[in-house]
């Protein structure tokens, strides 16, 4: 716990939403028309409700939230098994005490408060952001960001040309279906993927119905794919809107597919293609994917596109067991890792 300048940095307590989230509007409204303000219940399930808690610091003043530096933690796993990684989010300063980059100003020093507290291996193990150019810039240069894909690679593909998808993966006896929640098999399929996976996040039904079942501002499609006799061949979901620039866009935020399965993807994909055509207004399936992961080359066999996005992925890391150079090669991230989309 520190005092600079009148203000006092402390770990969240219960109540404290109040005022992250009313400074949380006030910035994110500046210079942008569009802004849409986030509720309590957002607030609740992103953080409170969410499995792991949520691993959140504060600068207060006299009882008024100025500052917060928030991570979403969630279950990986790593060389040495499963612990914890947090996502970096949400890092907002009162435009008020913006006044230097120096080490005592109060974004580094939130920022060094929390990684001293937070940082280690048996708290998170790792912390990894998509920061926007400020926060890259500031982050690699301040707080020891490094750079993994920068810019994030993205595949797409026009919804007109997948579309016939189910019918063709159909004929090959996969049928897909929509669910309203995961069961325990999600999580039986991830373990058997996870040797596949690399550094990947634990894709159980504790987690998935979390962060896409039980989402209260994004509807999203829970798809199941099974083949002749009722044998489990994969999930995946997607969304049919998205709230950033992008307004044509599908995004296929997450799956669980056997490497090398085009069919099941076809057969998925081609599910949300045929939904997003009655929806009307979209005309783009866009998704994220290791470049280096055989995932990657399945979707690009399939006529998914590769350009760039906008989103640079960074990454610190508090373990001993990989380094930077293993994370490129072996990190496995996807759209439903990140807080986008």
């Amino acid at each position: 716990m520190e005092d600079k300048d009148s203000w006092t940095i402390r770990e969240y307590r219960e109540g404290d939403e109040h005022g992250i989230l009313k400074l949380f509007n006030l910035v994110f409204a500046i210079g942008n028309p569009d802004f849409v303000p986030r509720s309590l219940r957002h607030w609740r399930w992103q953080f409170a409700e969410n499995p792991e808690g949520h691993h959140t610091f504060v600068a207060d003043q006299d009882g008024e939230i100025i500052g917060t530096y928030t991570g979403i933690p969630c279950r990986w796993r790593f060389p040495e098994g499963v612990g914890l990684g947090a996502q970096a989010v949400d890092t907002v300063v009162h435009p008020d005490f913006r006044r230097s980059l120096k080490r005592t100003g109060l974004f580094l020093t939130l920022a060094y408060q929390w990684f001293d507290h937070f940082a280690r291996p048996d708290r998170d193990r790792i912390v990894y952001g998509f920061p926007n150019p400020q926060a890259f810039r500031i982050g690699t240069t301040k707080v020891d960001y490094r750079p993994v894909h920068c810019p994030v690679p993205e595949l797409s593909c026009p919804i007109d040309q997948a579309r016939s998808w189910e019918a063709q993966a159909r004929a090959r006896g996969i049928e897909v279906g929509e669910v309203l929640e995961f069961g325990t098999e999600a999580g039986e399929l991830d373990r058997e993927l996870a040797p596949f996976l690399g550094i990947s996040s634990v894709r159980d039904a504790r987690y998935l119905n979390w962060r896409f079942a039980r989402h209260p501002s994004t509807r999203y499609r829970l798809l199941r794919a099974e083949g002749p006799g009722g044998n489990l061949k994969g999930f995946l979901v997607h969304a049919l809107s998205w709230n950033g620039d992008r307004k044509n866009i599908v995004p296929l935020v997450d799956w669980l597919v056997r490497p090398g399965d085009p069919w099941t993807f076809r057969a998925l994909i081609g599910n949300a293609a045929s939904c997003a055509q009655r929806h009307g207004g979209l005309d783009l399936l866009l998704t994220w994917a290791p470049p280096n992961h055989r995932h990657f080359a399945d979707l690009q066999e399939l006529g998914f596109v590769r350009t760039d996005s906008r989103f640079n992925l960074c990454i610190r890391i508090f373990t001993p067991t990989f380094d930077v150079p293993y994370a490129v090669s072996n990190w496995y991230v996807n759209m439903g890792d990140s807080d986008i989309f």
